[in-house]
């Protein structure tokens, strides 16, 4: 029974420990711009960025951005991550809104005006997305202090060079404005695909064989 069982351990791992990129807007530059993304300096404000999940569709591990913090402002703790879907390229409706996750804040040397630069890293909890073009974007909800935080832009990075630039909203997503030219901000996406249904079946078929042996024995 142990080798079978060993085989059903390592073809799960497979469909879910294997963290590849998703999604590459880059993470770290130096910065030529910055919108700012949270409270208390900007109680209202979302900014998003275009997304394009392939099909079968993605489990979301890791969010990772480029942001610069104003030197009396402070984080809160924790980050929200929003998703909003597609309407003619532009964000539509809220598909998915991740409040209260965990956020680890990584120094990358870079400053702009003064103000220190950091990669965020958003534990995004294997969040699953299904096949289609998104709007993603991020704020510090609970941010205080004075001022605020800003997602920095990038060269476009592998995916990023040949997709929309960003949006924002002044009213907490009600109504939209485009960023303009070379605003693509700083981010990659990490996780898996969702595994295929051919994966899937051969999977529940070891499990069923040992279920059967377990039962013969």
């Amino acid at each position: 029974m142990k080798p079978i069982f060993a085989t059903l351990a390592l073809a799960c791992a497979g469909v879910s420990a294997q963290a590849r990129v998703l999604w590459d807007n880059n993470v770290i530059t130096d910065g030529n711009a910055g919108r700012a993304i949270s409270p208390p300096g900007f109680p209202n404000i979302r900014v998003v960025e275009d997304i394009r999940v392939a099909g079968p569709g993605w489990i979301v591990d890791w969010l990772k951005m480029s942001i610069i913090e104003d030197a009396n402002w402070s984080h809160g703790g924790d980050i929200d991550v929003y998703i909003y879907n597609d309407s003619g390229n532009a964000p539509g409706g809220l598909n998915a809104s991740l409040n209260g996750l965990s956020l680890n804040r990584v120094a990358t040397g870079y400053s702009y005006f003064g103000r220190a630069q950091y990669r965020y890293e958003i534990n995004m909890g294997g969040h699953v997305m299904t096949p289609g073009m998104y709007w993603i974007g991020a704020r510090n909800a609970n941010g205080g202090g004075s001022g605020t935080n800003y997602w920095m832009t990038s060269n476009g990075g592998p995916d990023g060079s040949g997709t929309s630039t960003g949006w924002f909203s002044l009213d907490g997503g009600s109504t939209w404005m485009p960023e303009g030219s070379g605003y693509h901000h700083a981010f990659r996406i990490e996780g898996e695909f969702v595994p295929e249904p051919a994966t899937m079946l051969a999977i529940g078929a070891g499990l069923a064989a040992l279920a059967a042996r377990r039962r013969r024995r």
